[in-house]
């Protein structure tokens, strides 16, 4: 798909003609696709089936011409698998399974805003702990239990951080019991908040290291970024919901 479709999609309005009785190459030209792509529009759903003329050539009309226009314009709020669904509901009449697949698309994109907002929330306090921990060097290490009770977990899913190679314990000489110093149960607090708003493991690699190295500020950047990002995303669905519900009129 072109990247400029709602650009395409507007002009397709502008040239459209409700009189015009259109071949595939003069609907391809409207909207800068190949023929080979408005027949693979009409295959999969987009486009509503066309007319046959006597000699089997098909025919479209400014019904499809709109479809068209609304389709691409989905695509860039819905994605393409998204708007296929859609536009395939509608032309089937079947409103209620389109409606159901709009309201899913606009609830995972606040079920997106949510994670991010958890997310920034968490980064505050990751940062600020990490400040407490540094504060608290010197202070004497713990055991497993302890550290677990620290950020009320089981001593198993510390030991199952250990593993992912997350933490990173020393042993007690005597006993080979782990030992969780100031900077490991930092980190484990890290972990444990981290995990809480569904990061991912490698995620939570990074954002360690990140803490590490002493660039906390990279991960809240990277953050405000993807929430610059869903917002843009966000428009674009409103877009595609309006030039749905006026294509449903």
């Amino acid at each position: 798909m072109p990247d400029d479709a709602s650009g395409a999609a507007k002009s397709l309005r502008r040239r459209s003609n409700p009189r015009t009785q259109l071949r595939p190459i003069d609907l391809a030209r409207m909207a800068g696709l190949g023929v080979t792509q408005i027949r693979t529009y009409e295959r999969v759903g987009f486009l509503p089936a066309a007319e046959r003329r006597a000699n089997g050539y098909r025919r479209y009309s400014a019904d499809h011409v709109e479809a068209l226009r609304v389709s691409r314009i989905l695509i860039d709020g819905y994605g393409w698998q998204g708007a296929l669904e859609v536009m395939r509901a509608v032309h089937l009449g079947d409103r209620p399974t389109a409606f159901a697949l709009v309201n899913s698309r606009h609830a995972a994109l606040d079920s997106q805003r949510i994670r991010i907002a958890a997310a920034l929330e968490a980064t505050d306090a990751v940062l600020r702990r990490s400040r407490q921990v540094s504060q608290a060097r010197g202070r004497a290490a713990v055991r497993i239990k302890a550290a677990a009770r620290t950020v009320g977990v089981r001593p198993s899913a510390v030991r199952f951080w250990e593993r992912q190679g997350l933490l990173h314990p020393t042993r007690e000489p005597s006993t080979e019991y782990r030992l969780y110093d100031a900077e490991q149960l930092g980190r484990l607090n890290v972990i444990a908040l981290l995990r809480d708003v569904g990061y991912r493991f490698d995620a939570i690699r990074q954002v360690l290291d990140e803490l590490a190295g002493g660039r906390p500020d990279q991960i809240r950047h990277a953050l405000d970024e993807r929430l610059e990002t869903l917002n843009q995303t966000t428009w674009l669905c409103i877009t595609a919901t309006s030039a749905l519900r006026n294509y449903l009129d």
